[in-house]
């Protein structure tokens, strides 16, 4: 039998299975000792796959504390998760500060790291406006990641199609230029699409396993193969090897060792009314268990979540502030809301409202992947949860000093629990830079090069 160069098998979990480099069969010379490789590759092959999700919450208005002490502050209910966070300030959307189009329509490009095209797509102010001009970060890193899972992306929509329809105020997420991917935002058709058939396809969990345990049983089979072929130091790279591919074969029918050993099909309520404001929160959680559940059963390793659209304005009947008569539903326009000044106490006052309530759906996203284990850690580990927004104030529409938050350690990409602050005029393009990397996608540039200078400077 002629090896080439390396037997190689990944497997449907996304980790890759393969022989080490064999001197004896002619391989590629190694360059390291026989224990060094074989513990390398057994690293690489216990290793789970990588996620990462966007979180969308419209209109800025985010007030960071100065530490990672998040109690009294608008993150307070993240206390939990602080552990396992990044806080980032200071970064500018700078290049979507420029081109067509009014700050909340240029801030919905911030996936995209360029300008808006010039279009007919009306603005708050009137300002016109066409779509992004290129690929967006997620669907960059889905071409990356998300080819052997079922679905490449999953962008979500929470009431976001606001403005009766599609427009560049309600999409993040952008194939290419001039294309815009439209959100799901019915709870009932993102199930039927992703789960209905969960228990009949080839990502139904037994059968998952039954395809793991199959190509276990082949890299074995070409273990025996290459085996008596090989030096006396070859053989104990393919025996040190050989025990880790063992040790997985064990971890798949563990409860919760596996990748998809969580997965389970998800129930939804009868249907209700999906515009009535009232129903906002709802949506959002059945949105966010959707979500969750399709990266537990590696349906997908990349998601866009969508709170509303830029501009947002809406009323938020289910949440109560008090101006000094007695707690009230807040009925007002948000968008309204954050046009006023500072010295406006009780818009402020109910802009802290909703924005600690964004924040609590962010902790109840962050505690459903935390409750799913795999191996010695959770979902959440091995996941990047990116809060962002598309402008960093209301009253002042800036896109400079834009907050962003990152919760979950991609997999060990970046040590957690840390607050990092930026002097000014360093692109949130370098952040994305940063998280392709962490990805494994390489490069040192993302969106428009006028805005980018490479890998955000701290972070990994």
């Amino acid at each position: 039998m002629k090896v080439s160069r390396r037997v190689m098998l990944k497997g449907a979990s996304g980790a890759a299975l393969s022989l080490p480099l064999l001197e004896s069969l002619g391989c590629t010379t190694a360059t390291e000792p026989a224990e060094q490789l074989a513990k390398a590759e057994s690293r690489q092959a216990l290793t789970f796959p990588k996620r990462i999700v966007f979180f969308y919450t419209p209109n800025g208005n985010l007030e960071l504390p100065p530490t990672m002490n998040f109690a009294g502050s608008h993150l307070e209910s993240l206390t939990p998760y602080a552990s396992k966070m990044v806080v980032l300030k200071g970064l500018d959307l700078l290049s979507n500060d420029v081109g067509p189009g009014e700050p909340h329509q240029q801030g919905m490009a911030l996936l995209t790291g360029r300008r808006l095209n010039t279009g007919t797509q009306i603005g708050g102010d009137g300002s016109l406006s066409g779509w992004a001009q290129s690929l967006s970060l997620d669907q960059h890193l889905a071409n990356a990641i998300g080819t052997t899972s079922r679905f490449k992306t999953l962008n979500v929509g929470i009431q976001s199609t606001q403005y009766g329809g599609t427009e560049v105020r309600t999409v993040l997420s952008y194939l290419g230029n001039d294309q815009p991917v439209a959100n799901e935002t019915s709870p009932w058709a993102l199930y039927n699409r992703v789960f209905s058939q969960l228990g009949a396809d080839p990502y139904g969990v037994a059968r998952l396993r039954q395809r793991r345990h199959s190509v276990i049983d082949y890299v074995k089979g070409r273990f025996d193969q290459v085996k008596p072929q090989t030096s006396r130091a070859d053989q104990l790279k393919l025996e040190q090897h050989l025990a880790s591919v063992r040790d997985i074969e064990s971890r798949l029918d563990i409860p919760g060792g596996a990748i998809g050993a969580s997965c389970s099909q998800p129930m939804l309520p009868a249907q209700f009314n999906l515009n009535d404001p009232a129903n906002f929160g709802t949506i959002g959680r059945l949105q966010m268990d959707l979500s969750a559940m399709a990266l537990a059963c590696d349906l997908t390793r990349v998601v866009t979540l969508q709170w509303s659209a830029s501009t947002n304005n809406r009323p938020y009947p289910f949440l109560q502030y008090d101006d000094g008569t007695g707690l009230k539903p807040i009925v007002g326009d948000e968008h309204i809301l954050g046009h006023q000044p500072d010295t406006d106490v009780h818009a402020w006052g109910k802009l802290a409202v909703i924005r600690r309530w964004y924040m609590s759906q962010l902790a109840y996203f962050l505690g459903k992947l935390a409750a799913v284990p795999e191996g010695n850690g959770t979902l959440l580990d091995n996941t990047v949860v990116v809060w962002c927004s598309e402008i960093a104030r209301g009253n002042t529409h800036s896109h400079h000093d834009a907050p962003f938050l990152l919760a979950g350690g991609a997999g060990g990409s970046w040590q957690t629990n840390r607050y990092l602050t930026f002097p000014g005029n360093v692109p949130h393009n370098n952040l994305w830079v940063s998280l392709m990397n962490a990805f494994g996608v390489q490069g040192t540039s993302f969106g428009d090069p006028m805005f980018c200078t490479g890998p955000l400077a701290g972070l990994v």
